[in-house]
């Protein structure tokens, strides 16, 4: 089983170099960095402890290769600290790790030589049982001009009646955070959520930000046909193959960015079009879709680019 794994770790790292050229050709968004640019992102990383070595190190360089400050989902202590320590192999990267959700915590990663970023407080009324996932509230400063208050989020997941009720809950108080937020002369107009809502942005279970003021920029990515989000097969594909999912389950996109309008919010920083689920083949270097959820998660990470001057 170890040598199976290390077999496909190495072909992993050939195919990612090949993944890179052929990306880096067809989208000017793909992986590099660019000055006066940040790369902002969202990943449900499936329960992650950090002790599966070969997941760590494909996190670790999709995180490494695509973004500059990503929110995660499902992380656990242990897992987070394996997870900057396996990054600082590379650039210097540290963390902001949520309070609850036990061992399914939120956290943001960001890299220290670009970005600083210092926690602000956590959304605990968004917490309806206690039980779950407070958003994290963390501001952040980047390049000259750009700072930002972003918010990781993890709404209640799973199916039924009562998980989608919990979400209509935590999605009327997310509303109300946001409001209370944007409503207080001391904030930073700039406001960015993401995280896994675990529903589309037209969805009963989202109704409290729906007609809020804020641009869901993964509403261009995510489809219409809505009855692609109540099966596992079928899921739909940009013309040019790219996804409208971001979760295999529901075939259809539920981990989100979320920006206040502009002129005075986030979305004036915002570079149009930029928003993408990296796909595993184009971007991410896997050999297919399968080979991806076997070894990395049931999610895909989305990111969106910001100007930072």
């Amino acid at each position: 089983m170890q040598r199976s794994l290390f077999k496909h770790f190495k072909y992993f790292h050939i195919v990612w170099l090949c993944g890179i050229a052929i990306a880096g050709c067809s989208n000017p968004f793909a992986t590099a960095n660019v000055p006066d640019q940040v790369r902002i992102g969202t990943f449900n990383l499936g329960n992650f402890d950090g002790a599966n070595t070969p997941k760590l190190e494909a996190v670790s360089q999709i995180i490494e290769r695509n973004f500059d400050a990503i929110g995660l989902q499902e992380v656990s202590p242990l897992g987070a600290e394996k997870l900057k320590e396996q990054l600082n192999k590379g650039k210097q990267w540290e963390f902001v790790l949520g309070d609850t959700g036990s061992k399914q915590r939120v956290a943001l990663f960001y890299r220290k030589d670009l970005i600083s970023a210092q926690k602000v407080t956590e959304w605990q009324k968004v917490n309806i049982t206690g039980t779950l996932r407070s958003p994290l509230v963390t501001f952040v400063k980047t390049g000259a001009n750009f700072d930002f208050t972003l918010v990781v989020v993890h709404q209640k997941g799973g199916g039924g009646k009562d998980a989608d009720r919990l979400r209509q809950n935590q999605s009327d108080r997310l509303r109300q955070e946001v409001d209370n937020y944007q409503q207080n002369p001391q904030s930073d107009p700039d406001l960015i959520l993401v995280g896994d809502f675990n529903s589309p942005t037209w969805a009963e279970q989202n109704r409290g930000l729906r007609d809020a003021p804020l641009t869901f920029l993964t509403r261009a990515i995510e489809t219409d046909q809505k009855e692609n989000c109540l099966k596992k097969r079928g899921q739909p594909k940009t013309s040019d193959g790219r996804p409208r999912y971001s979760n295999r389950g529901t075939g259809c996109v539920i981990d989100h960015i979320a920006i206040s309008k502009a002129p005075q919010g986030a979305e004036a920083e915002y570079i149009s079009q930029s928003v993408q689920i990296l796909d595993p083949q184009k971007d991410l270097g896997f050999d297919s879709d399968r080979t991806y959820f076997a070894k990395v998660s049931d999610h895909f990470p989305v990111r969106a680019i910001f100007r930072s001057k």
